[in-house]
């Protein structure tokens, strides 16, 4: 996949088909809209392409609004290449790219320098400045600038819409097994084992803590989890949270491996969330805590047990 960050470098290809969003998360609506692409590009001897921006529009026009992307840049750009896509457009989202217009955009940007022969995108697209050109307009300017336009329908799970803010919510809330339904993937942070208290390891259950600079973290509590160590994977209990037991003021990300021993210290790791076993909990006391991180674990062996 070749990847473009600037449009004064960009190639000539054949017959682009292109599709433009944030495609925050890579859902499964995103693949829908990308195979569709990908089959249209092949039906014409072109080049599939997806255009993306960076950082996120929100970002820029609602300075105040705190918005925590579902996947890091760098994550994006790997799963997308998955995909299988031809071309992609990474396009830094400033002032001035918010300030074109939707024909300026659509005649300067789609036409003249990526010279598209198709674009396909979701049906709540919004585009150019303003949020003013939407698909009403891009099926007007279609026919005016000569390239095929077709939209995408929302997808539904469980007859609810699937898109990139309903799943940050989901996870937010603790809702990793429905997010996995609504991505086609388990949510997944990466980052790099640190050192922790050493608390685990005194109540018979040694964790890795996990340093991530991923901005999307579930809600607190305990997680059946697994963590990709080196390419293989190990089922796992994952706690978010405060450690109230303990009365610490830190939020941490401990995980403990089941039937694993190793030091993982520098370790850089992948860790996914399957379901939220429950939220965070101040025991009374450390047998009462090393009780039900025993009736966590048992939990968690059987999910996996089941999966089987």
């Amino acid at each position: 996949m070749k990847i473009y960050e600037f449009l004064k470098d960009v190639e000539k290809y054949p017959n682009p088909v292109l599709t433009i969003g944030n495609y925050d998360g890579i859902h499964i609506g995103h693949k829908r809209i990308i195979e569709r692409v990908k089959k249209r590009a092949q039906e014409t001897d072109g080049t599939s392409m997806l255009m993306t921006f960076f950082p996120h529009p929100v970002s820029v026009v609602k300075p105040d609004k705190i918005l925590c992307l579902i996947t890091p840049l760098d994550v994006r750009k790997r799963l997308i290449s998955e995909t299988g896509i031809d071309v992609l457009f990474v396009l830094p989202f400033n002032e001035e790219f918010r300030q074109l217009t939707p024909r300026k955009f659509v005649e300067d940007i789609l036409v003249k320098t990526i010279d598209i022969k198709g674009l396909i995108v979701g049906y709540d697209f919004k585009f150019g400045q303003g949020g003013k050109g939407n698909t009403d307009l891009l099926t007007q300017l279609s026919t005016e600038y000569g390239f095929f336009f077709e939209v995408v329908e929302a997808i539904t799970f469980n007859g609810e819409k699937i898109g990139s803010n309903r799943i940050r919510k989901l996870i937010m809330d603790g809702d990793t097994k429905k997010a996995e339904s609504f991505l086609g993937r388990p949510y997944a942070i990466e980052g790099m084992v640190t050192h922790g208290d050493g608390r685990g390891k005194g109540l018979g259950f040694p964790t890795v803590n996990l340093k991530t600079d991923y901005e999307l973290i579930p809600k607190d509590g305990v997680y059946v989890s697994k963590i990709e160590i080196n390419g293989k994977m190990f089922p796992s209990v994952t706690n978010i949270g405060y450690n109230p037991t303990f009365g610490v003021n830190r939020r941490s990300i401990e995980t403990h491996i089941l039937d694993y021993n190793g030091d993982l210290y520098g370790s850089y790791i992948t860790l996914y969330f399957y379901e939220m076993i429950r939220g965070e909990i101040k025991f009374e006391s450390i047998d009462a805590l090393k009780e039900r991180i025993g009736a966590d674990i048992d939990i968690a062996r059987k999910y996996f047990n089941n999966k089987r």
